[in-house]
């Protein structure tokens, strides 16, 4: 009788063969369309200033940002702003100001 390592060894041999390992990520990364960073108006970045200077820590918010090579929304709590760094830290997600599309608080 076999063990149960010599077994597991043995079964090696018959498992499946992936020849295109890291196509399928691959054809996946070519998929993705960038979007690109839009400027905002006038009228959003007094809107934006407005809604950033009446937040605090703990206040949940619904925050649209760019990262890398499109928008992203992050809702969550406030857990750090750092005005000299010009960032707003939602739960572990650190955002920088620039990057501020729209900004709300959630209810």
């Amino acid at each position: 009788m076999q063990t149960p390592k010599k077994r597991a060894d043995r079964a090696v041999q018959f498992a499946p063969f992936d020849s295109l390992a890291g196509y399928f990520a691959l054809a996946h990364e070519q998929e993705k369309t960038v979007e690109p960073k839009h400027e905002i108006t006038e009228e959003d970045s007094i809107r934006l200033s407005e809604v950033m200077g009446k937040l605090r820590k703990g206040v949940m918010v619904k925050v649209v940002h760019y990262v890398q090579d499109g928008y992203v929304t992050t809702v969550g709590m406030v857990s750090d702003i750092a005005i000299p760094y010009r960032t707003i830290t939602v739960v572990k997600t650190r955002i920088a100001f620039e990057d501020i599309s729209d900004i709300s608080v959630v209810k």
